[in-house]
């Protein structure tokens, strides 16, 4: 009789609470059909200042206005970096001095001047009971 009663509770659908968001970035220019867009989101300052993203895209680029969706986040503090690698060689090329030889942009449309914008102009948040939260980048070649 027991193991009937475990079948049944097996059978029946339970609430699912993943509270997972999807974060939207609707970029406003792709310069071109050329190469890949990358792009990663990061959960909080810390994660942001060592470089370990909580999730990373990928798509071909296409020219003109573009979106990026990072699926089942966890509600948090997230800012989004991504770059248009342009030659397809799976870096984000710059000059000896820093300046960037191929397209970039953050979240918020963040702007970068004499460095990447500040942490704080980045910042998205997704709220326990969002279930899309939506942000803009604006590219800069």
């Amino acid at each position: 009789m027991s193991k009937l009663i475990i079948i049944f509770a097996m059978m029946i659908p339970w609430p699912v609470c993943s509270n997972a968001a999807d974060l939207v970035v609707s970029i406003d220019n792709i310069d071109g059909n050329i190469g890949k867009v990358y792009a990663q989101a990061f959960q909080g300052i810390e994660h942001y200042q060592k470089g370990i993203p909580v999730s990373q895209i990928q798509q071909d680029a296409k020219d003109g206005p573009n979106q990026l969706i990072f699926s089942d986040l966890q509600a948090g503090e997230y800012v989004v970096r991504i770059f248009h690698d342009q030659n397809n060689n799976e870096e984000f090329d710059q000059k000896e001095n820093g300046i960037p030889l191929e397209g970039y942009g953050f979240s918020n449309e963040a702007a970068a001047e004499f460095g990447p914008p500040s942490y704080e102009d980045m910042i998205v948040i997704i709220k326990e009971d969002d279930v899309t939260v939506s942000t803009k980048a604006k590219m800069i070649y």
